[in-house]
Formats: C-alpha cells, sequence, structure tokens
C-alpha cells in the first residue's frame, strides 16, 4: 500500500533471527526508530591512526591528538555525543592543541598513562594521558553499559585509589564526564595505566 499499517515485533535468537511463535502484531501508521551512531572515519583511517573498537574513532591523548603527530580528533568523528557542549568543548581543546602544534611542533615524548574502562564502563576518551602536559587536568568522558542507581565513579592506579566520584544516577545513553587534577595523575609512580570502575554505592 502507500503508507505503514502495521508492525510485527518478535523476539529474536542468538543470530538475530525472529523466534516463530513470538510475534506480535501493532496497528500504526507511523514508525520511529532509535538507531545507533558510527563516526564517520575514512579520513582517519586512511592517515594509519589506531582505532578504539569501542568507540569506532580514533585512540586519543588528553589534549585530542590522534596516535598520529599533529593530527587531531573530535566531535562524532571521534565517539558519538548527546549533548552539543560535550562537543563544543572536544572542539575546544583539539583546536587549541592543533594551534600549539603549529607553533611549537611536535611534543617531546614523555611518560604516558593509559585509561582503562573498567567494571561497569563501556570505553573512555581520552584512552591515553600525558601526565606532564596535562597543565589542567585531564577530562574524562566515557558510558556506563548499563543502567545505574546510586553510584560511585572509582578512579584507581593498581590497588592506589586516585579519586572518586558520586552520582545519583547513569544511564548507557547518558555520557559522563570527570576531571583528573594534575596532582591526581602526577601520583602515579610506577604504574602506566589507570582505571574507571564504578561501584554500587
Amino acid at each position: 500500500t502507500d503508507r505503514l499499517e502495521q508492525v510485527v515485533v518478535a523476539q529474536v535468537d542468538g543470530h538475530r533471527c525472529p523466534i516463530p511463535g513470538t510475534e506480535r502484531v501493532f496497528d500504526c501508521d507511523t514508525l520511529l526508530l532509535s538507531v545507533g551512531l558510527l563516526p564517520e572515519n575514512e579520513l582517519t583511517r586512511a592517515l594509519g591512526a589506531e582505532m578504539d573498537p569501542r568507540t569506532s574513532g580514533a585512540v586519543v591523548y588528553e589534549n585530542m591528538e590522534t596516535s598520529v603527530s599533529g593530527v587531531f580528533a573530535c566531535g562524532n568523528v571521534l565517539q558519538v555525543h548527546d549533548l552539543v557542549d560535550f562537543v563544543s568543548g572536544e572542539s575546544s581543546r583539539a583546536g587549541k592543541a592543533a594551534a600549539e602544534y603549529v607553533l611549537r611542533g611536535e611534543i617531546s615524548s614523555c611518560r604516558t598513562l593509559t585509561v582503562e574502562a573498567g567494571e561497569a564502563v563501556t570505553y573512555t576518551v581520552p584512552q591515553r594521558i600525558r601526565a606532564e602536559r596535562a597543565e589542567q587536568g585531564a577530562e574524562i568522558f566515557f558510558r556506563v553499559n548499563r543502567v545505574l542507581g546510586k553510584s560511585a565513579i572509582t578512579v584507581r592506579s593498581g590497588d592506589r585509589p586516585l579519586a572518586q566520584f558520586r552520582r545519583d544516577h547513569m544511564a548507557p545513553g547518558e555520557m559522563e564526564q570527570i576531571i583528573l587534577q594534575k596532582t591526581q595523575l602526577e601520583a602515579v609512580k610506577n604504574l602506566k595505566t589507570i582505571t574507571i570502575r564504578i561501584t554500587d554505592c
């Protein structure tokens, strides 16, 4: 016909095939779909930048620089955002870092911390932090893998706690943000990783 008249909904098996007998029919004239988005990274891949399979975007440092020196990523090319305010902040940080790169050249190598997604965390951005370069601290974005009530966001390096943040509610569709101060980053002495995990309160 000329327009939608019904929608058939069914359970699916492990291969996403409909399970016979589970169908339900709904009469309707409109269907709205909310689907996941994927960053468009044809150029990023062509440059040879390291990619994060969890975000489908580039792996970046605290200043939004990719693994390719002088190439910066931000916005929906880096990760799918839910608020434009986060995109604006990211783009400002990337633009400032790109201008600094043009003026001063490549950042000399320094100790790099890898940010790991721990319990209930799907991914983090940035994935790497150069503590000596994070003069204003490091802003970290992440998403949780399930709906959570009162929770504690715990940042650790090995057995050593670095910071803790409280939340009343978190959900996968809402991006979370924390800021680690430079002193907290510098407290990571021997290990090269920090882990962000969620625990119930």
